[in-house]
């Protein structure tokens, strides 16, 4: 006899945070090509974003399982959008207010090697978001000052819960920049991963699916991004 568990399923893109798509990517992409792996993935799914363990999914109802995974997945093909500012509660209790580079005319080389270095990395995600969202000292009629770059070891850790929707809107919109900057380099990652794809077979199934249609959208989530490239208006 089944059993009715209680156990929190994202209601937005926002309430995953970056460490859990790392640790559910990095299962995918070792296990992707294995036909009798979708059970195991489904249940990693939930196990990852929902925070139920393995052994209380195999007692929940068919119907609560099912209606979980499809909530997580219609999360996971969602497009965001791109945005400047966002907010996070460390452990010690505090809020902080984090906000992209207001001007990307003044990026350094450093800051732009360093993003171009990690931005397509999934297991250092997180590092790329420590160049790009910085912790706000200044803010005033919209407008604010980041604190200065210190490299990517800094927040790095921080940044690891950094809402999910702010980290996929971030790649979308620095490859629309770097494509913008003739940035030759860029562009091949995507296409290297848009392969890496195609070599999917038609045995994957939701979780599969999901994952093939984030990438398979990526160049659609573009050219909707297309007018993030005009905010400069927000200047330090």
């Amino acid at each position: 006899m089944t059993e009715t568990v209680f156990f929190d399923v994202p209601n937005e893109l926002s309430d995953i945070q970056l460490h859990q798509w790392q640790k559910y990517i990095n299962i995918y992409n070792k296990n992707k090509d294995d036909a009798n792996a979708t059970d195991f993935l489904n249940i990693k799914m939930l196990d990852i974003f929902c925070g139920i363990s393995q052994q209380d999914l195999k007692e929940i109802e068919l119907a609560q399982f099912e209606g979980a995974l499809n909530q997580v997945n219609r999360l996971l093909s969602q497009t965001p959008k791109l945005r400047n500012t966002f907010k996070m509660v460390g452990t010690d209790g505090v809020e902080v207010e984090f906000g992209l580079i207001p001007n990307f005319d003044k990026m350094s080389y450093g800051e732009f090697i360093d993003l171009e270095k990690y931005l397509y990395d999934d297991s250092n995600l997180h590092r790329a978001m420590a160049v790009l969202y910085r912790p706000i000292k200044h803010k005033n009629k919209g407008k604010y000052l980041i604190h200065k770059y210190k490299g990517t070891e800094y927040l790095a850790d921080v940044m690891k819960h950094t809402p999910l929707d702010i980290v996929l809107a971030s790649r979308v919109f620095f490859y629309r920049l770097a494509t913008k900057l003739s940035n030759y380099t860029m562009v091949y990652t995507l296409k290297q991963l848009q392969e890496m794809d195609g070599q999917e077979d038609n045995r994957s199934v939701k979780n599969g699916e999901t994952i093939k249609q984030y990438i398979h959208s990526l160049e659609k989530m573009l050219e909707e991004s297309e007018k993030l490239l005009n905010f400069h208006s927000i200047s330090a």
